[in-house]
């Protein structure tokens, strides 16, 4: 049964590179493949049933240095039986497992909100934009915010999508950290226990003791938002053709409790 619990994931993020040609700052478009799986999970507690939904929400800029990408994920609880008197608590802790193979460290921030993120698109979420630039026989694309200047060294810095999630929709970042690089497959675990700050920004680190209940809210969001920083520098021999993944999990047992408010 624990197995059970240690493999429901909120949802799964594949990223993976792959190019056929020669590069600088990545001069060519680039292929990718795979995506944020929805993936649907119920279990069964005393006195409610808790599911871990995906919620198909996502969007990808990370063909290049600079871009960004966020996901989101969902945790409902509810009664087993609607007649009962009780509320129910559920407690969980969540875990991060990811690969990184490129030479490129990537940051992440994960939220938690209670109110959906109806519109999570490029073109309503963000300004980030993908630019280009000629330098003699060779043609340079990364990601930066669309009032950035023409300049590679910039990257896209998220605050659109931030201020969407913890203004108007009052989240809260509940940990942060980085995809460490040259991180292979099955090598890569954030834990409560292993979280790391971002460029020296200490933050709580709560991916323990996360809880939702029958009362209210019954319904919890998360986003995950993660940055490609470019260096402005040729990226392209080291980072292209390597796999980028997350998975955000539960964290071995789901407990049960009565909800007193």
């Amino acid at each position: 049964m624990n197995n059970f619990y240690e493999n429901i994931s909120c949802f799964y993020i594949f990223r993976k590179i792959l190019v056929g040609a020669t590069f600088a700052y990545f001069t060519a478009s680039t292929q990718t493949s795979g995506s944020a799986e929805a993936t649907v999970t119920t279990t069964k507690l005393q006195g409610a049933t808790i599911t871990f939904n995906s919620a198909e929400s996502k969007f990808e800029l990370l063909k290049y240095p600079g871009g960004l990408a966020v996901y989101g994920a969902k945790a409902t609880i509810a009664k087993q039986e609607m007649s009962d008197p009780n509320d129910y608590e559920a407690t969980f802790n969540l875990k991060i497992d990811y690969t990184n193979e490129t030479d490129t460290d990537l940051t992440w921030d994960l939220y938690m909100v209670e109110s959906e993120y109806a519109k999570l698109d490029e073109e309503e979420t963000t300004t980030c934009k993908l630019h280009q630039k000629g330098e003699g026989n060779e043609t340079q694309f990364w990601y930066a915010d669309i009032d950035d200047s023409e300049e590679n060294t910039e990257s896209c810095d998220a605050a659109a999508i931030t201020t969407k999630i913890t203004s108007e929709l009052t989240g809260k970042k509940i940990a942060s950290g980085k995809l460490k690089k040259n991180t292979q497959s099955g090598q890569g675990h954030i834990t409560k226990d292993t979280l790391q700050d971002v460029d020296g920004e200490q933050t709580d680190g709560d991916l323990n003791n996360r809880k939702i209940n029958t009362s209210s809210p019954s319904t919890k969001y998360y986003y995950i938002v993660i940055k490609y920083p470019n260096s402005g520098e040729d990226q392209s021999p080291t980072d292209a053709g390597k796999t980028i993944s997350a998975t955000l999990s539960i964290d071995g047992d789901v407990s049960s409790t009565l909800y007193k408010g």
